[in-house]
């Protein structure tokens, strides 16, 4: 680890490093260098992410672009943009392993207890946003292919429903029903796109509010962070994943159902938000259609959860019998709450 330290920071002992955050995807660590500062050191999942390096490249990329705009309005807090460290050898990645600066006087919350959280998350992926409007989104790696298109999910869902491979396709005929009624959702937004009714636009594909960084003493929101999944997409996506995990109130596995519901004012909290910061640059299309956006997200993620579960949880991570269709009904009974 000491090895792997030094090609960042050579001034930086082992000892210092404390294990960071509650991410399930990659290996993470605070450290502090000889002078006080601290670091985050970092080791990218490739069994996630089999290509780091065009991870790493889009990172740099949007992150070096937001920064040369706030510069440009004369912003001068260096913790509004993600910074990071160069390898010793050339680049910013060692192996998977990377580096940033630790953005300082700021938190991250797993879950809101006020809606003025959702508003001000919502500013920072507006902000995200709005510094990003006019990057040719088209040049960014699609790290994760077919992330969000929804017809291809739902094609990957029929397929386990036929297939039935774990034989448990007649444990959940409600929920196989329920989804396949509402099909017309998986092409909306993917044919919107294609249509070209919608512009691509950079997405960060992981707005839950523990990747927004608030601000210790005001509450605002910072910086955006955990960039890995940034890709071309729509806002609609980013829109509607924040909606799923923030204005929920239960988690996604919660095993009594009737805890998971629908919360408007925190939906309506960061929804104002996200416009107050953003709105200025969307088409009506996009600004018309936020609510669609939550709706194909959370049907998505409802499919990919009940497709795994047929599967035999081959995908997902799962710590008791059931996960997966636990995960599945929340998102299901969530989904039937969103307004059309």
């Amino acid at each position: 680890m000491e090895h792997i330290l030094h090609q960042f920071l050579p001034n930086a002992s082992a000892d210092t490093l404390v294990p960071l955050g509650e991410g399930l995807i990659n290996t993470t660590y605070a450290v502090t260098d000889a002078d006080g500062k601290r670091y985050v050191l970092q080791k990218i999942n490739t069994a996630v992410f089999p290509d780091p390096a065009a991870v790493m490249r889009n990172t740099v990329c949007v992150t070096d672009w937001m920064r040369d705009r706030l510069r440009a309005e004369g912003v001068t807090d260096e913790r509004k943009v993600l910074s990071f460290v160069p390898c010793v050898s050339g680049g910013y990645l060692y192996g998977d392993w990377r580096c940033s600066k630790m953005i300082e006087g700021a938190s991250a919350y797993v879950s809101a207890n006020e809606p003025e959280m959702l508003y001000a998350s919502g500013k920072g992926y507006g902000e995200f946003q709005r510094l990003l409007d006019g990057y040719p989104a088209h040049t960014l790696a699609e790290v994760l292919p077919d992330f969000h298109n929804t017809k291809k999910r739902f094609a990957a869902f029929l397929e386990a429903v036929e297939k039935d491979v774990a034989g448990r396709a007649h444990e959940v005929e409600r929920e196989i029903t329920y989804l396949r009624a509402h099909e017309e959702l998986a092409g909306s937004i993917v044919g919107m796109l294609e249509r070209g009714e919608l512009p691509l636009r950079v997405t960060h594909n992981d707005t839950k509010l523990s990747n927004v960084m608030l601000d210790d003493q005001t509450g605002e929101a910072v910086c955006v962070i955990d960039l890995d999944t940034v890709m071309p997409g729509t806002v609609l996506y980013d829109f509607g994943d924040a909606i799923r995990s923030g204005a929920a109130s239960a988690a996604e596995d919660e095993p009594k159902l009737d805890r998971m519901n629908f919360m408007p004012a925190y939906c309506e909290a960061f929804k104002e938000g996200f416009l107050a910061a953003c709105g200025g640059i969307l088409l009506p299309a996009e600004r018309d259609n936020l609510m669609l956006g939550a709706r194909v997200i959370i049907f998505e993620q409802a499919m990919r959860f009940l497709t795994d579960y047929l599967n035999g949880d081959t995908y997902y991570k799962t710590l008791f019998p059931g996960h997966n269709l636990v995960r599945a009904r929340t998102q299901i009974r969530l989904f039937s709450q969103i307004p059309e």
